[in-house]
């Protein structure tokens, strides 16, 4: 028999970590950082001092959630899924969805004089790289999902007495389309996996609820490029933020560049990696003042940047970008007007955006926050039960808990082939 164990994100976003035990087998799924708790015990002056007080505070996992699991899956690389680390405090596979972008995050991190430099692995962490829509030698499958990190996967347990589907973090709508999505991605998504191999039958669904409850509007990625093209109609440059994991906005964004005839530059490290990594025709400029990143992307200065063009950077360097701008080439902000792109809340991704809408106002800069979130939005949960059939569904990576097993009962009970939700938690 199965034991599914909820020990993290059951009612918060973020933090989730999920272990399955079945005989002399113990898998973990995801093992993020609380930002939340961080957020009520830490500020710019009180910062953490070690993996043990993070422990001790519940913003990182308990060691005995570890015990005898040597098998642990990370879905996608945001902080409160992949989390600390040196948190492991025992010898473990940890099965990661790109060793080379963790490799040039860990070696960022070492170096950090913040609370990141606690991140990093110990020596006898083995890291291991996902193949997608592979079952591996534990009985896992990663299946691609659309996100703002790439890559991101929903991860398949294959028991011998049960079927096990966890999301991860997942949007039905990709800023991709069908034939970039299988490119980029190395396969469909979950979804379109799903109604293809029909004879996949899922018992158990651990379905993440991040916007269950958000009064956030259900903009789509298709409502958002609709935005943006109205934008670049009459304004340019414009400066688009966004999370530098988000390679599907990043790859939409120089794709558009293209359609509109304009030039396309990257001002962010982890982005440019992942955009000079793509096999693929379209190849923005970086701005060599903000990439140290080594890449076969055409360099520009920033006094070389042209007009007619769209700036992608990081929520983290925007702010250095302005004040450069307003420096080195003021004539970039005539006519300039922001995006701010914010597919997380702000607590996930421990950024304030309304500090970067300070700034662009500071340099006098329109800005606009075009929302289309990472997550699923709830009026789709309807059809995301109809494709994958779960016998039976636990909530998780939400702060609606009891909403969202409300939603979830309301439409089971509209379906007989629909079992109740329920929630499995230890610890």
């Amino acid at each position: 028999m199965v034991k599914i164990s909820i020990l993290g994100g059951a009612e918060s976003i973020g933090g989730n970590f999920v272990r399955i035990e079945e005989r002399d087998r113990v898998v973990i799924f995801d093992q993020g950082i609380r930002f939340d708790i961080m957020a009520n015990f830490y500020t710019h002056f009180i910062t953490p001092k070690s993996v043990s007080e993070l422990r001790d505070l519940g913003a990182l996992p308990r060691a005995e959630w570890y015990e005898e699991a040597s098998e642990i899956y990370i879905s996608h690389m945001h902080l409160d899924h992949l989390g600390a680390l040196s948190n492991i405090p025992e010898k473990a596979n940890v099965h990661l969805p790109s060793l080379a972008l963790y490799e040039g995050l860990e070696e960022r991190w070492r170096g950090s004089p913040t609370w990141l430099s606690l991140v990093p692995r110990k020596y006898f962490v083995n890291l291991m790289e996902q193949k997608p829509l592979e079952a591996d030698k534990n009985d896992v499958m990663a299946i691609p999902v659309s996100h703002s990190a790439h890559p991101s996967y929903a991860l398949v347990y294959f028991g011998r007495d049960e079927t096990i589907l966890y999301t991860g973090d997942f949007r039905v709508k990709s800023f991709l389309d069908e034939e970039d999505f299988v490119k980029l991605k190395g396969g469909g998504d979950l979804l379109t996996y799903l109604s293809e191999n029909k004879d996949l039958r899922i018992d158990t669904l651990i379905i993440e609820g991040t916007n269950i409850g958000s009064s956030r509007p259900p903009i789509t990625p298709d409502e958002a490029s609709q935005m943006i093209v109205k934008l670049a109609s009459s304004h340019r440059p414009i400066i688009a933020t966004l999370h530098p994991f988000d390679m599907e906005y990043a790859y939409f964004l120089a794709k558009l560049t293209a359609d509109l005839g304009l030039r396309c530059y990257i001002a962010s490290d982890q982005t440019a990696m992942l955009m000079g990594s793509l096999n693929q025709p379209i190849k923005p400029s970086i701005i060599e003042e903000y990439v140290s990143y080594p890449t076969f992307l055409e360099r520009s200065a920033l006094d070389e940047v042209e007009e007619q063009s769209i700036i992608l950077v990081s929520y983290r360097e925007v702010v250095d970008l302005l004040r450069d701008v307003a420096s080195i080439k003021p004539s970039l902000l005539n006519d300039m007007v922001a995006v701010i792109s914010e597919p997380e809340p702000e607590r996930e991704e421990a950024t304030k955006y309304s500090v970067l809408a300070n700034w662009f106002s500071k340099v006098g800069v329109q800005h606009y926050t075009i929302r289309a979130s990472g997550h699923y939005y709830p009026y789709e949960l309807k059809r995301i039960l109809a494709e994958i059939k779960p016998k039976n569904t636990i909530p998780i990576h939400t702060e609606k808990p009891k909403l969202f097993g409300r939603i979830l009962n309301e439409l089971k009970s509209q379906s007989p082939n629909l079992k109740r939700s329920s929630k499995r938690s230890g610890g």
